[in-house]
């Protein structure tokens, strides 16, 4: 039988589906809107053949396809699309504002990404002005990933940005927002009650941002993820700034709560063991940081307390192979790829989170 998944965020909008033909598994990928391409693969056997396409299965849904009616998914349009400059189109003085109005599929696009607005260090103002200046043109949009440029066009901690608020306050749909970069960034502080998903991607955090969310009322947040980062790059280096974030009255919705990228991801895993939001969490995430065993020993010393968990993210990590191996004993669904090792030098050891600089 036929099995057809979708796969759909703020850069990609794809369907994926697995045929098994007697010995043969057909599969056809592609963009969402399209006929695809098509492969296949025979095999010996039926049963093998089913195997390999079960195989296949699981390898898409854990990348986030999800399953989908083959009809539902064929009438499936591209909902997203990302905006960016060249470095020749910057040279040629195009502007990202222009490109974006040009585009006469705008309105059918649910979510939007913004990406490289300049290659000499300026901030967004000019960009915002120009979006607040045509507001009714994105008053429609549910998502939006602002920020989104690729280390070759700037490093993380040189992006810019501004008080984006006014653009939020423009959005009265938006569901789903992302922000790469957090130099002078600030969210406003205010009620955003659509708001359904927030991560933020920084090499340090600073803390007017965190101060922002906690003065903010997100009453159906269903999402938070932070990128702390480290001290030379933002971060002012005080790990309880986000303690108040772990509360079940601020967030009653919250299911997913991810605090990342930290050089103390150890004391991160304490305030989910404390903290009176972890009954209600599926996920949590304490990816991209320094966890060490001590980090990953208290989970599995309080397993009772997490075991209603469907998944722990903690890829990018400092465990040791013995531990690694404990952590597999766990109930729920766990990712403990990319293990780093610490580096000596300077007669000290050193650890660093995923994204700094």
């Amino acid at each position: 039988m036929k099995r057809v998944f979708v796969f759909q965020d703020f850069k990609s909008q794809k369907f994926w589906s697995v045929d098994v033909q007697g010995t043969d598994v057909v599969v056809n990928y592609g963009k969402l809107g399209t006929e695809g391409q098509t492969q296949v693969k025979n095999y010996p056997t039926v049963e093998e053949a089913e195997k390999a396409a079960d195989k296949l299965i699981a390898e898409k849904t854990k990348k986030g396809y999800v399953e989908t009616a083959e009809e539902i998914a064929r009438e499936m349009k591209v909902e997203a699309k990302k905006y960016t400059l060249s470095y020749d189109e910057y040279e040629n003085d195009v502007k990202l504002l222009d490109k974006i109005l040009k585009d006469k599929h705008l309105s059918e696009y649910k979510q939007i990404t913004v990406g490289c607005w300049d290659y000499e260090g300026e901030d967004c103002s000019a960009l915002l002005e120009g979006m607040l200046e045509h507001k009714d043109k994105f008053a429609h949009l549910e998502g939006l990933f602002w920020g989104d440029i690729d280390w070759e066009e700037q490093e993380i901690s040189w992006i810019e940005q501004t008080d984006l608020s006014p653009l939020f306050d423009a959005m009265p749909k938006l569901k789903d927002l992302k922000i790469k970069g957090t130099n002078n960034l600030r969210l406003g502080q205010t009620s955003r009650p659509e708001l359904r998903s927030l991560e933020i991607i920084s090499g340090g955090l600073p803390t007017e941002v965190v101060e922002d969310i906690l003065k903010s009322d997100f009453p159906n947040l269903e999402k938070l993820v932070l990128y702390a980062g480290v001290e030379d790059y933002g971060f002012e280096g005080d790990i309880e700034i986000f303690r108040p974030l772990f509360s079940k009255a601020r967030f009653p919705k919250l299911t997913y709560l991810g605090i990342v990228n930290a050089e103390e991801q150890d004391e991160v895993v304490k305030m989910f063991l404390e903290s009176d939001i972890l009954p209600q969490l599926e996920t949590m995430d304490i990816s991209a940081g320094v966890l060490k065993d001590e980090g990953a020993r208290l989970l599995l010393d309080n397993v009772d307390k997490i075991a209603h968990l469907k998944f722990i993210n903690m890829r990018y990590n400092y465990l040791s192979r013995e531990m690694k191996k404990k952590l597999q004993e766990l109930p729920m669904k766990i990712d403990i790829a990319e293990t780093e090792e610490a580096e000596e030098y300077s007669g000290g050891i050193w650890y660093s989170p995923m994204i700094t600089e």
